[in-house]
């Protein structure tokens, strides 16, 4: 409502004799006047007891009484210096002249400057003022100040009369106490700019028996007209008898209320009305609408904060922005309250914006919506059942508008954390709604409320009557458990969709088809990752719900692999999920319950993505870089017709993999670095079910029964067919032939099953491949479950035992790499040729190294390779062929090459740089001076794999364009020209 208040006439003081004769004293060039009531006691500025009509003005005679000072003041006084002591007049403050107390009566008890009206309590109430301020204020270099003074009982401590424009005020450590009516009262009809209260106390206003049927019992009301670049920061306001700051009945702009405390109030502690950005003559805005942060609002007796009608941009700065962060609202924890109304901490609601234009504001035409809430606690708003029973509760934090913005709050012991509602117009009534009188209507739309602690509440997010879909991502709603968050069948949860009155508010399934709450992924863990202000969300867990609506066209599922932190746990809800999920970091993939996911492609270089749970797949397994890790318990299920890649030794399954399925499949495995395949025939059944796994360890038992000879002391695998009976045939892989000590690719190689107590041949049923890469499949077909190895008819033909067991390649000075080879034995004599590639793909021989002979104790073979001048990079390998001319290579040796032996102290310690740092398309390189116009530039992974090379021309800044093909991670960049030749840096790519 508009506050109309009586005039104030001006007071008359009188004049008594001598008053000219003094004031004649007095130098009329005096930038300093003052004041001191009848005795010294405490007195900080003057020497004498004050007197009117003897007094001068001085310190030495000053007046008693601030009338006086104000009339004897002309254009040269700036300050009246009112000394310590108790004053009952009434000012009238109608001159651009500040006022210095001596201090307060709470701060400075010993020297207090205090004005007391010494109007108690009482039904019938007068329109007296301590202060009456009328005239216009000071300049932006010296604002008109009112400090270090008490002001009490009075109707008015402080009374501003804006009826024309007020600009560049300061009130500074001023108190308003036991004030009838309002503690300071700021009419500013003709407006008021640059306005600061800064250390103000407001309290205990309209107590006792004072009347509150005319609005009494604001410790700061502001009213009328529109108010623009107010600050009010350190602030006391407590024990006011109806609300702590008020401010309304017109517009605001500029508005910063920061660092107050707000205790105990009879109503509201923070009310604001038609808060927005000023704008300029296209409408744009210009500065901010209101900054509202880091004050503490405790056990108020309504809503903490009351933000009626308010316009911000949903941005948390800038222009138009409409911020309330790192607040702290609470009442007394777990202390249920007896209410006559909804009570929120925190209502950014449409209401009053008819008033807005009413009392002289000028932001009415805008709309509620864009608040920027971050960073906030809020705790302890619930209602008792009775008040329950009537649909009065308490409510942490309510939404009205569009692009409201809430992240990172804690709301807690609350009855509902947030609610977001679409009220009709001029909505009555006790209902679901959050129940305010003299609202519009205004839609919700495009509202984000992510990363929030929503926490020990009956509910978590509610929407009542809302057409457009919240987004609610990334919260912690009150448990880890989809069905616990929306509800076993989509009602009863922590987050509720409800209708509108049409519908008497019915709850309607939180489900993608009817909810209204974008709640997936949501946090898994309630944990607070920083000690900043509110709460800071752990990504390490988060939960997916594939029945959670969605506010974008990105599934919740893809939205929490995006989002999940490395090393972290993704969560997925039981359910079937038709979509396809690309792993490229870290991570630790849980279900809640049977849970089938179409496509999984594994594509992060050295990463791991481990089963927490048993998961199904029915699409594709695509194994390009990375390790898939499961468990007995935790283990990946192909279903019929699913199929996998063959893996590398990048990319393979550590860990038992389950195939369902009458087709024939390979099981992409693998351990500790190995990769080691085992197929299997079509078995006959849609239904016959396979599991798999690979050790890379012989066996605990290797008695062999002839025909055998021999069976691996290297490696064996698990294939259990346990509830089918289909027989399937079994083949083996070998990816490194050195490895597997398989000398002879030939009929001699075997199957061999463990029979519980010694190993029997199932024959060779054929053999695929080379002798290096290659494979054997049995000749029988086998079920049940069953240990298999690779197996010899000739210990001396195939040993099947590590010949080689460490290559390794180092640079001990420029122009040379010494490459060292051990073997665990020797069984033949062939000899060892030593290979290089300058890329990892084209080889060539540099060397070759005799046999020493038979042997089966270690040995350790060495060779210097004097011919790398030039080269960055060297990769190296060791090729064995045997009396029939085949091959078998070992792994790969790399080694990073360092400038020539003739590089200078300087051309060494000089380095390139990189930027951006993390990149995705494109990097710049900043080269020092000494590279010449065209440098070589070589990618490699941390394994020292070759991963992209070319070269570029040009100055000491030159574009890098990254291949699309390269997949996230960290790589080592290597620039090298004539003349010079950087150390590696770390490039990471997203």
């Amino acid at each position: 409502m508009k506050h109309i208040l009586p005039s104030f006439g001006l007071l008359v003081f009188p004049i008594v004799s001598g008053l000219a004769a003094t004031a004649a004293a007095q130098s009329p060039t005096a930038t300093a006047l003052y004041v001191n009531d009848n005795a010294t006691t405490g007195d900080v500025f003057t020497t004498a007891v004050g007197d009117d009509v003897t007094g001068n003005g001085t310190a030495a005679a000053p007046f008693s009484t601030v009338a006086r000072a104000l009339a004897a003041a002309d254009l040269a006084t700036q300050t009246i210096f009112i000394d310590a002591g108790t004053y009952s007049e009434r000012v009238v403050l109608n001159k651009p002249v500040s006022l210095q107390g001596a201090g307060t009566a709470t701060a400075q008890p010993a020297s207090a400057t205090i004005f007391d009206g010494g109007l108690l309590p009482a039904p019938t109430q007068t329109s007296e003022a301590g202060l009456l301020i009328t005239v216009s204020g000071g300049t932006s270099n010296a604002p008109l100040t009112i400090a270090d003074l008490t002001v009490q009982k009075y109707d008015f401590g402080i009374q501003a009369e804006g009826s024309s424009n007020q600009a560049n005020l300061l009130l500074e450590d001023v108190e308003a106490m036991h004030n009838r009516r309002q503690g300071i009262l700021w009419r500013s009809l003709g407006g008021v700019q640059h306005l600061t209260l800064r250390r103000v106390r407001a309290a205990y206003t309209a107590e006792g028996i004072n009347s509150t049927t005319n609005g009494a019992g604001r410790g700061l009301f502001m009213v009328n007209g529109h108010k623009a670049d107010i600050l009010i920061e350190d602030g006391v306001f407590e024990m006011n008898r109806r609300g702590g700051i008020d401010i309304n009945d017109g517009s605001v702009s500029g508005l910063i209320v920061r660092n107050n405390q707000f205790t105990q109030n009879g109503g509201g502690a923070l009310v604001v009305l038609g808060a927005a950005g000023a704008r300029n003559s296209n409408g744009s805005f210009t500065g901010i609408a209101a900054l509202i942060e880091g004050n503490a609002i405790r056990n108020n007796a309504s809503n903490g904060m009351e933000l009626k009608s308010c316009t911000g941009t949903g941005q948390r700065g800038g222009a138009g922005s409409f911020v309330v962060r790192n607040n702290f609202i609470t009442r007394t924890i777990g202390a249920p309250t007896t209410l006559s109304e909804d009570n929120a901490g925190l209502a950014f609601i449409d209401r009053d914006r008819d008033v807005i234009a009413v009392g002289g504001g000028i932001n009415g035409d805008l709309t509620t919506g864009g608040a920027y809430v971050a960073g906030n606690t809020i705790r302890g708003y619930l209602a008792d059942a009775t008040s329950s029973s009537f649909n009065i509760n308490g409510f942490g934090l309510v939404l009205e508008g569009a692009q409201n913005k809430v992240f990172g709050n804690v709301v807690a012991q609350c009855q509902l954390a947030v609610q977001v509602q679409d009220r009709p117009a001029a909505s009555t009534g006790y209902t679901p709604f959050f129940d305010i009188s003299r609202n519009g209507f205004v839609v919700s739309s495009g509202d984000s409320i992510c990363g929030n602690r929503l926490d020990s509440c009956a509910t978590a997010l509610r929407t009542v009557n809302l057409a457009n879909p919240v987004n609610a991502s990334l919260n912690w709603l009150g448990a880890s458990a989809a069905t616990a968050v929306r509800g076993t069948t989509g009602t009863g949860g922590f987050v509720l969709t409800l209708g509108g009155p049409a519908t008497s508010f019915a709850e309607r399934s939180a489900f993608a088809s009817t909810g209204l709450i974008d709640y997936s992924p949501f946090l898994g863990t309630r944990t607070d990752a920083a000690p900043a202000a509110g709460f800071q969300p752990s990504l390490n867990y988060l939960s997916v719900d594939l029945y959670s609506p969605q506010s974008a066209a990105e599934t919740s599922l893809a939205e929490g692999l995006a989002l999940v932190a490395e090393n972290g746990t993704l969560n997925l809800a039981a359910a079937v999920y038709d979509e396809s999920m690309s792993v490229t970091k870290n991570l630790t993939l849980s279900t809640d319950g049977p849970t089938t996911l179409r496509d999984l492609t594994l594509n992060g270089a050295s990463k791991v993505l481990a089963l927490g749970s048993s998961l199904t797949l029915s699409g594709s397994l695509t194994l390009t870089d990375g390790l898939l890790r499961t468990t007995a318990a935790n283990m990946l299920t192909l279903t019929d017709q699913a199929t996998a890649s063959a893996g590398s030794s990048r990319s393979y399954v550590d860990g038992p993999l389950r195939k369902v399925g009458q087709q024939p499949f390979v099981f992409p495995l693998g351990k500790n670095g190995e990769w080691a395949r085992l197929g299997i025939s079509a078995p006959a059944s849609a239904t016959a079910a396979f599991t798999a796994e690979y050790a890379p360890a012989a066996y605990s038992t290797r008695t062999a029964a002839a025909p055998l000879s021999e069976v691996s002391q290297v490696e064996h695998w698990t294939l259990d067919g346990a509830g089918t009976t289909d027989a399937v045939s079994v083949r083996l892989h070998w990816e490194n032939a050195l490895r597997s000590g398989i000398d002879d690719f030939s009929s001699d190689l075997q199957v061999a099953t463990f029979t519980g107590t010694e190993w029997e041949t199932t024959g060779n049923g054929g053999l695929g491949g080379s002798l290096n890469v290659g494979s054997v499949v049995s000749g029988q077909t086998v079920s049940g479950r069953t240990i298999f190895t690779i197996g010899s008819l000739s210990a001396a033909v195939n040993p099947l035992s590590t010949e080689l067991v460490e290559f390794t390649a180092e640079q001990p000075r420029p122009g040379a790499v010494d490459l060292e080879w051990t073997l665990a034995g020797e069984t033949n004599t062939y000899g060892y040729a030593v290979e290089r590639s300058s890329v990892g793909t084209a080889w060539q021989q540099v060397g070759f190294v005799a046999s020493q002979g038979l042997t089966s104790q270690s040995r350790i073979y060495t060779f210097q390779d004097l011919s790398v001048q030039g080269l960055t990079q060297a990769f190296y390998r060791l090729r064995q062929t045997n009396a029939a001319g085949v091959a078998r290579y070992s792994a790969v040796a790399s080694v990073l090459l360092t400038g020539g032996p003739l590089a200078t102290l300087t051309e060494a310690a000089e380095q390139f740089s990189v930027f951006p740092n993390p990149a995705s398309h494109q990097v710049v390189l900043r080269l020092p001076a000494s590279a010449s116009n065209s440098v070589d530039v070589l990618l490699t992974d941390l394994s020292g794999r070759s991963v992209f090379r070319t070269g570029l021309l040009g100055g000491t800044e030159r574009k890098l364009e990254l291949p699309a093909s390269l997949s996230g991670g960290v790589y080592l960049l290597h620039v090298q020209s004539a003349g010079f030749s950087g150390k590696p840096q770390r490039l990471v790519i997203q």
